[in-house]
C-alpha cells in the first residue's frame, strides 16, 4: 500500500511539473508576443540603419523628406523639397520632426496652426520608413 501512495504521488508530481514546464514555455511565448505587438502600437519600432526618402502631401503640395537612421533609432530628418507649401506654414510644422525624434516614432500629434503642413511632414516620414523597418 505504501508503495502505491509512492508512485501515485510521483506521477502526480511528474503530470504537475510537465503541465507548469508547458504553461513557462507558452506564458514565455504570450509575452513576447505581448511585447511586439504593445511596440506596434506604439509606433516604436526597430528601423535598419540608412537614409530613406519619402513624400507626403501638405498644405501646398507634396513634402519630401529624408531621413537618417543611426543605431537602429532615427537619427535625423531633413525636408528635402516643399516648394509649394506656404512659409509660415512650413516652418511652423518643423516642430514635428522634432517630436517624431524625441518619440521615435511617427505618432506625434501634428502641429496646431500648421496641421496641414505637420501631417504632410508626418506622412512623409512614414513612406520613407516603410522600408527601413526591421
Amino acid at each position: 500500500m505504501k508503495h502505491q501512495d509512492f508512485w501515485a504521488g510521483m506521477v502526480s508530481l511528474c503530470i504537475a511539473a510537465g503541465a507548469l514546464g508547458v504553461y513557462q514555455v507558452h506564458a514565455f511565448a504570450w509575452q513576447e508576443q505581448k511585447v511586439q505587438q504593445e511596440s506596434v502600437a506604439s509606433g516604436v519600432v526597430s528601423y535598419a540603419d540608412g537614409t530613406y526618402t519619402g513624400s507626403g502631401d501638405g498644405f501646398g503640395g507634396t513634402i519630401t523628406v529624408e531621413v537618417t537612421v543611426t543605431d537602429h533609432r532615427l537619427a535625423a530628418i531633413d525636408i528635402l523639397e516643399a516648394d509649394d507649401e506656404d512659409t509660415a506654414y512650413l516652418d511652423k510644422a518643423r516642430q514635428i520632426i522634432d517630436d517624431m525624434i524625441a518619440a521615435q516614432s511617427t505618432e506625434v500629434d501634428t502641429i496646431s496652426g500648421a496641421t496641414f503642413s505637420s501631417s504632410g511632414i508626418q506622412m512623409a516620414v512614414q513612406t520613407a520608413l516603410e522600408g527601413a523597418a526591421e
